[in-house]
């Protein structure tokens, strides 16, 4: 069991200090946390070659919720290099969700693999690099930075598009942007007559939850058309009290507060540590949405499950959760080709061509219904 560390220091409740703070070394580590964390045992060549390729960005406060220096600790395995990210296999990609790939691709900031659905990428910048992040090829590189022309250029293009429904503001973090920046760009969305929802996927409420501000939370929740916020918790150690309080603030004014988490190998797939994850969540007041199989990311194969892993799991919570606490278990299908389903599978050709199910408790049961 790991030792307790010391405290943390007292870090101002500031969401711009953190942002500005974020340690990119291990020296900024030891500088913002002197005597916390023991980091001789660590190959610290190996994550500084991993930190040179990929790029480190940590908040004090993300980083203070870590218990040791070791990749074994889920905030510092996701928040730190890790050497085994410089072990590329073949199968994986740069793009591994194709948004890029010009079907999907039809203007620099703008990606649409669905017909009702467009994400607008708004910002490379992030609070802190995931270390699974599906997008290390963009997060914190300036080249895919948007300026004001391609921004306007990007809005004009949806607003054009007749059968869109919904559009998603990513990244990057949108929520790194200034209220007045981000504000408009939402509000300039809200106008479009064929737009029916809203939606800003972030995860600063985990590692940076004093960006959700009253002020902030009041504007979202004035805009016309009905917002949801996708947060990304993988761990119920993230779930904080100051990252409780900031999702329960959105929720309190109405609006819809989605999870979307990665299964990480040694981090959350264990079902109890799920589980309590899942309770966390709920407590919090965000509601479970989506639990997506690790994309095949360069470096990442330290941190990807098996999909068998993925069904144990699924199979495990299923029957000692509440069914709203149940997340999709998604698969991105590399290429672009949008996310399916996963599930364990419960239900087996039986019989004179019936059903065979298998029950939460374990038992099978004939279904005598043909699947044609």
């Amino acid at each position: 069991m790991m030792a307790a560390p010391a405290p943390p220091p007292a870090f101002p409740a500031d969401w711009r200090w953190h942002h500005a703070h974020a340690a990119q070394s291990l020296e900024d580590v030891e500088r913002l946390f002197p005597g916390r964390f023991d980091l001789s045992r660590l190959d610290r060549a190996g994550i500084a070659r991993a930190a040179a390729l990929y790029g480190m960005r940590a908040t004090p406060y993300y980083l203070a919720l870590a218990r040791a220096a070791d990749p074994r600790d889920p905030v510092w395995a996701l928040a730190v290099p890790d050497p085994r990210e410089l072990v590329v296999r073949r199968e994986e990609l740069s793009d591994p969700t194709g948004d890029e790939v010009p079907r999907n691709h039809p203007l620099r900031a703008v990606t649409r693999r669905y017909p009702d659905r467009a994400l607008l990428l708004v910002t490379p910048t992030c609070s802190v690099h995931c270390r699974h992040c599906f997008r290390k090829r963009l997060v914190g590189n300036a080249e895919y930075a948007v300026d004001e022309a391609e921004l306007d250029a990007a809005l004009g293009w949806i607003e054009g598009q007749a059968g869109l429904r919904e559009v998603i503001l990513t990244g990057g973090d949108p929520l790194t942007l200034g209220d007045e920046r981000l504000l408009a760009v939402l509000r300039r969305l809200d106008r479009m007559p064929q737009l029916r929802a809203l939606r800003v996927h972030t995860r600063m409420p985990v590692v940076n939850p004093f960006r959700v501000t009253d002020a902030l939370a009041d504007a979202l929740a004035g805009l016309r058309l009905p917002l949801a916020v996708g947060v990304h918790f993988n761990h119920p150690v993230e779930v904080s009290g100051e990252a409780a309080e900031a999702t329960r603030r959105l929720h309190a004014r109405g609006l819809a507060v989605l999870n979307q988490a990665v299964l990480l190998a040694g981090i959350n797939d264990d079902p109890d540590v799920h589980r309590e994850l899942l309770w966390a969540l709920h407590a919090a007041r965000v509601r479970p949405y989506a639990l997506h199989h690790a994309d095949l990311v360069p470096g990442t194969s330290h941190l990807r499950t098996s999909v068998q892993r993925g069904y144990a799991l699924m199979r495990a919570l299923r029957g000692t959760l509440p069914g709203h606490l149940l997340p999709w278990y998604l698969l991105d299908v590399p290429g672009g080709h949008g996310k399916v389903p996963l599930d364990y599978p419960w239900v087996q050709s039986g019989v004179q061509g019936g059903l065979r199910i298998e029950a939460p408790d374990g038992t099978h049961h004939d279904y005598g219904v043909r699947l044609d």
